[in-house]
């Protein structure tokens, strides 16, 4: 058994994986019927299809050539892996504002194409947006500026 195609073989794997997690789950909440849906029934029935798409891959995999996998850059894993913990920490001391401004422009340099005006517009943009859509049009209780 030769994976003549790494990049879906791996795809396959990884929806397997989230099919086994969605099932395993949905098998805690009720399942009902088709026509009387209880909890369980749609993130089962999600379960399943990923599972379906996850054994194509892998077949697939197994029988066409395909691309091969790049090695992994550890610069975008690690920035935005650090963007996201720096917005887990600060959003409740700084505010949504400031803590997304700096998360969206630290992620923006995942990549060393970025450049500091566009890394700049694309935060102003993305906390404008947040802010409209979370906190004012939801009302979620998010702090908005730090808290003194």
């Amino acid at each position: 058994m030769f994976i003549r195609a790494p990049k879906d073989f791996w795809a396959g794997v990884m929806f397997l994986a989230f099919a086994a997690v969605t099932i395993v789950t949905a098998n805690g909440y009720s399942m009902g019927r088709g026509g009387r849906m209880g909890p369980g029934y749609f993130p089962a029935m999600l379960g399943w299809a990923l599972a379906f798409l996850g054994v194509v891959l892998v077949i697939r995999a197994l029988v066409a050539k395909g691309e091969s996998i790049e090695p992994i850059k550890l610069r975008p894993l690690l920035v935005l892996v650090a963007s996201v913990l720096i917005f887990a920490l600060a959003i409740q001391p700084l505010g949504l504002v400031i803590s997304l401004v700096g998360t969206t422009f630290l992620s923006a340099f995942a990549t060393p194409d970025a450049r500091w005006r566009e890394a700049a517009i694309l935060s102003l943009a993305l906390t404008g947006l947040v802010s409209l859509i979370f906190v004012f049009a939801l009302r979620l209780p998010l702090p908005i500026w730090p808290s003194l």
